[in-house]
């Protein structure tokens, strides 16, 4: 019974975490998406498209992998999770479908779907973060000589140095936001992959549905801390890319306190931008690899012991 309800409650958790977090950090989320509308930076259409399809995806799997659980639950005359209900959910087909629908209304519309709205606010704001430093690149790169328009190359270094300090500081306002909600991120999808390493050592094939539930949930975790972790990886070769930028510019035509600004810039950039997790781990694929690497691990110590 344990065993059965652990995947899904899990996940229960997760959001509900999640979501408590967000609420209270969500002054200082509101003062951050203020600052960055009125910044004037411009989105492109096409990162514009992938934060929508992004959201429209996320939502749409889970919802499915949600009803296909719940339907096969309602087919076996089965609770989706068991849950304390004020009558006896096992009297008939009806009482087991109210059941469903409270829980669906007391945590599917409330919890899930807030969890998908938050997680797409998070990704937009990264994929916000990895636009601007790509449009910093381009305009480092054009900066041209200044010879014979000094003031307006001026202009328009100084426009970039001030891009650029904004930019790392919106990185380390939302880091300081979200490093809760990254560490149950990373926390949740270490557990489960704990979970299943135990599952698929001693649950046999005889529960396929058990064994099923939890490699979904598992495979549904993996998929979203991929999402975060590629994203945060992006964001730190971007930022890095500064300063190559930087140096591939017309550099050796410009006066020399500009040369020196832009020494300063390199200098900067070559400490990259990053999402840490509670100061525990940094959001790259790295991490995600590493997190992959220990479950197997696991599940090898788990199998010797069980054999």
């Amino acid at each position: 019974m344990l065993m059965t309800n652990l995947d899904k409650t899990l996940v229960g958790y997760n959001f509900v975490l999640k979501i408590f977090f967000f609420v209270i950090k969500r002054e200082k989320l509101n003062v951050l998406i203020n600052e960055i509308k009125n910044s004037g930076d411009k989105v492109s259409d096409d990162r514009k498209t992938l934060m929508a399809i992004h959201v429209i995806f996320i939502t749409f799997i889970s919802t499915a992998l949600v009803s296909a659980f719940s339907l096969l639950s309602q087919y076996k005359a089965e609770m989706t999770v068991e849950a304390w209900m004020p009558f006896d959910p096992f009297k008939d087909r009806m009482s087991l479908l109210m059941a469903a629908q409270i829980l669906a209304i007391c945590f599917v519309v409330p919890c899930l779907y807030r969890a998908f709205a938050m997680q797409g606010i998070v990704c937009s704001i990264i994929m916000y973060f990895c636009d601007q430093l790509l449009h910093l690149q381009g305009n480092l790169k054009k900066l041209g000589n200044t010879k014979h328009n000094e003031m307006q190359a001026r202009k328009e270094f100084k426009g970039i140095v001030k891009k650029h300090v904004r930019l790392m500081r919106y990185t380390k306002t939302f880091t300081e936001i979200f490093k809760e909600f990254f560490l149950i991120q990373n926390l949740a999808v270490t557990i489960e992959l704990c979970l299943n390493a135990l599952m698929v050592t001693v649950v046999g094939l005889d529960e396929k549905t058990l064994l099923a539930s939890f490699l979904t949930f598992l495979g549904l975790a993996l998929f979203n801390a991929y999402i975060f972790c590629y994203l945060g990886d992006e964001l730190i070769i971007l930022s890095t890319g500064i300063s190559q930028a930087a140096y591939e510019s017309e550099w050796t035509s410009w006066p020399i306190d500009m040369q020196k600004d832009l020494l300063i810039i390199i200098k900067v950039a070559q400490r990259p931008l990053k999402l840490s997790a509670g100061g525990m781990a940094i959001m790259c694929i790295q991490t995600y690899s590493q997190a992959l690497y220990n479950a197997y691990s696991i599940f090898a110590v788990l199998n010797d012991v069980v054999d």
